[in-house]
């Protein structure tokens, strides 16, 4: 186990503290500061930006070579952390606390110390890590955003009003899928100087507004939350596999919510985030297909289709039909059949 000991704030002093005990030099883009990981040590680089209000940004993507705890201890008031685990794991524990906070692929925690206390991030052997760590000085957020704050519900005030310290604060969910997107733009996309830090900032205050929204719906019943997190949309593509395996005998979709273990609320905004159309849209877009593959592929009669992807009634099933395909199933079938002769006998003409 190796220790590193940073005893420095802003973040661009962090970056400083940690070339120095790398032993390597850091390099400067007008306000962002980051540092290269030595051989010695591993591979990866951490870099850190602040930005007005109070609002700072680290970029953990690393793969140290031996067990590391980074010990963050100044004699102030430390930064609320948000804090996103976008590969790899760490844990997080207070300082003078055993207690750790472990945060694996796509949790996040929101974490402050009470007074004084420190921050102690463990990065694990051979683990490529990517952590993302919104800081944020409570003291000028607060002054920027006195009013609004005011009038926010107490649940978000809480996050932000204690910036004395006076007491520690944990939180751990799954991040949003609206996050999970923030988190690919800003690693996909690479702008110079002026656009870049505007880019980033605005990036840094999305991913502010999305984990309030994300710690807002939190508050709420499992079965009230509506926000779709990313671990949970394997969930999605597993009821997805589910309506294309059962398709003529499909349950209800709060049945199948349950069964992949979402509540219908969010399986359903889930579903339209994913799709763009809602669970029933798109099991109608299934067995339509079906239907179509089963007029072309099949000598079933219409009514053997009908019953297959589980339909009752003749006149529905041939009025959806008709408004995807533009004709009734009989007479798709007819063209179809039209066609393949017609092109049969001009391969013989040939």
């Amino acid at each position: 186990m190796k220790l590193l000991h940073v005893h420095s704030l802003p973040l661009k002093d962090v970056i400083i503290d940690l070339a120095a005990l790398f032993k390597v030099d850091y390099t400067r883009n007008c306000g962002e500061y980051s540092v290269k990981i030595p051989s010695t040590w591993g591979t990866g680089s951490i870099k850190g930006i602040n930005f007005q209000g109070g609002l700072g940004l680290l970029i953990y993507d690393c793969n140290f070579n031996t067990d590391v705890e980074i010990h963050f201890t100044v004699n102030d008031i430390h930064p609320l952390k948000f804090l996103y685990c976008l590969q790899g794991k760490i844990s997080h524990h207070f300082e003078n606390h055993t207690d750790e906070h472990p945060l694996s692929n796509y949790q996040n925690i929101i974490v402050a110390s009470k007074g004084n206390d420190g921050h102690v991030l463990k990065f694990h052997k051979n683990e490529q890590t990517e952590i993302y760590s919104l800081e944020i000085n409570r003291k000028l957020f607060k002054s920027k955003m006195a009013c609004e704050l005011g009038k926010a519900k107490p649940n978000l005030q809480e996050i932000f009003n204690d910036d004395l310290g006076d007491k520690s604060f944990y939180y751990n969910g799954l991040y949003s899928l609206n996050l999970a997107e923030i988190f690919e733009e800003m690693k996909n996309t690479n702008f110079d100087h002026l656009i870049g830090k505007i880019f980033s900032e605005s990036q840094s205050f999305r991913m502010l507004t999305q984990q309030l929204i994300q710690f807002d719906d939190d508050s709420n019943e499992d079965a009230d939350r509506i926000i779709l997190r990313k671990a949970e949309v394997s969930a999605i593509l597993e009821a997805v596999e589910i309506f294309k395996a059962e398709l003529d005998m499909l349950g209800s979709i709060s049945s199948i919510a349950n069964r992949v273990g979402l509540s219908g609320n969010k399986f359903q905004n889930g579903f339209k985030t994913l799709y763009g159309k809602t669970a029933n849209e798109y099991i109608q877009f299934l067995k339509l297909s079906l239907a179509k593959d089963l007029l072309v592929n099949t000598h079933d009669s219409i009514q053997e289709i009908k019953y297959k992807i589980g339909f009752n009634s003749h006149s529905y099933f041939s009025q959806l039909f008709k408004k995807m395909y533009g004709v009734n199933p009989s007479i798709y079938r007819q063209n179809y059949l039209e066609n393949k002769k017609m092109n049969r006998s001009q391969k013989d003409y040939k």
